[in-house]
């Protein structure tokens, strides 16, 4: 069974107190110190140069470890995008489809006017009054019965060149399927392909951590709780910096005012207003922590990637949004990182392609991700590498 298709894991009641977790799966980062003491005291005969050794072989599998998980959240970016791609060249199928349909049925008709005008000329062929008259030496009957030949003949070419202009047509509206059909099959190969990748890393991570017993356990998870708390601190630092730095209130310009006068000209123009919908997206969200998973392609209402998160979140309040990161940073207003507001989102990777989270005030975002993580509530800083953008939906 692939990563995408695993077992829910155990149901837990929602919360509503925000957890400030981290993606080094610390969930207690205070204990930090407390660990380490303890993991030391497990081997009290042992030499200095013992524990330090293990401490070190704690470091390296917290290494592969976090390196596994940001594997894993590079892979479920990259499908993420296929997948949003895929829809996308699935909906191009549709359409071509539909034109050639409507293309197939003006095939038809013209067929069917060229038949029409071949049978009238065979039925009004040498039978006819007017080819009699043609023939005799009445100029006035001949005059007419060749007005009528140029014109059926006239008719016969029309109706051909419509039937040849829309054959042509048709061939054209079946490569535009044939194209789209085969740009599907590329995406879905490539789908195949990101599932391998992730069910590797899984797997990769799985083997790292049954290797991890014991005293050796205790080290690696003190080392993930001392990296989560200094991850933390320096997310705070961050946070408390930024503060420090934000400009004051734009100042006003005064330009010339056409007739004589001014008029006051704002430098730096505010940002569109927070939607609406952006506390309600935020409570929905928050009801979904310690449902389920973290499920690629998936949208809840139990379990989640990124953007199907921010979807369902969003869609409660009735503000409907692509399931794709990418797709929602280019519908979202771009804001700077001191105007972030609870509602906004934040982005990872180019035009937001890798990841989305919901910003909920106090430098912290509720997110789905990962293997082995449902939604949960995080630092902004230090959870992964540094944001590429944020965005509003005011909606």
């Amino acid at each position: 069974m692939s990563w995408l298709q695993r077992d829910r894991a155990t149901s837990q009641k929602p919360t509503a107190r925000r957890l400030t977790t981290t993606r080094r799966g610390a969930t207690a980062v205070l204990v930090a110190a407390g660990l380490l003491v303890g993991a030391t005291a497990l081997m009290p005969a042992a030499g200095a140069d013992q524990v330090a050794d293990k401490q070190a072989e704690a470091a390296k599998v917290a290494d592969q470890l976090d390196a596994l998980q940001s594997r894993q959240m590079d892979v479920a970016a990259q499908a993420e995008r296929v997948r949003f791609e895929q829809s996308q060249a699935t909906q191009k199928v549709a359409e071509a489809q539909a034109l050639l349909d409507q293309t197939n049925a003006e095939l038809d008709q013209r067929r069917e006017d060229v038949r029409k005008v071949a049978v009238e000329a065979y039925q009004n062929g040498n039978d006819s009054p007017e080819l009699d008259a043609f023939l005799t030496s009445d100029a006035t009957a001949g005059l007419q019965k060749k007005s009528y030949l140029e014109t059926r003949t006239s008719d016969m070419r029309d109706a051909v060149d419509s039937l040849a202009a829309t054959q042509q047509k048709a061939e054209d509206d079946k490569a535009r399927v044939d194209a789209a059909q085969k740009d599907v099959d590329a995406k879905a190969a490539e789908m195949r392909q990101l599932e391998s990748a992730a069910n590797k890393a899984v797997a990769d991570q799985q083997a790292v951590s049954a290797k991890v017993q014991g005293e050796l356990q205790t080290l690696v998870s003190a080392e993930q709780a001392r990296r989560a708390q200094e991850a933390k601190a320096a997310s705070d630092a961050a946070a408390a910096r930024q503060a420090a730095a934000a400009p004051a209130p734009a100042a006003q310009k005064v330009g010339a005012k056409a007739g004589g006068g001014s008029v006051v000209v704002p430098s730096n123009p505010s940002p569109p207003p927070v939607g609406h919908g952006a506390s309600g997206a935020i409570a929905a969200a928050e009801s979904r922590i310690g449902l389920g998973t973290y499920v690629w392609g998936a949208s809840g209402p139990i379990d989640f990637d990124c953007s199907g998160l921010v979807m369902w979140a969003y869609g409660t309040v009735g503000v409907s949004l692509p399931h794709y990161s990418g797709a929602q940073y280019a519908m979202s207003t771009r804001v700077s990182r001191d105007q972030l507001q609870p509602g906004d989102l934040v982005f990872w990777g180019g035009g937001g392609s890798e990841h989305v989270a919901i910003y909920i005030g106090g430098n912290q975002i509720i997110h789905a991700y990962g293997s082995g993580h449902g939604v949960e509530i995080t630092s902004l800083d230090g959870w992964w590498k540094p944001p590429t953008g944020y965005g509003r939906l005011n909606y």
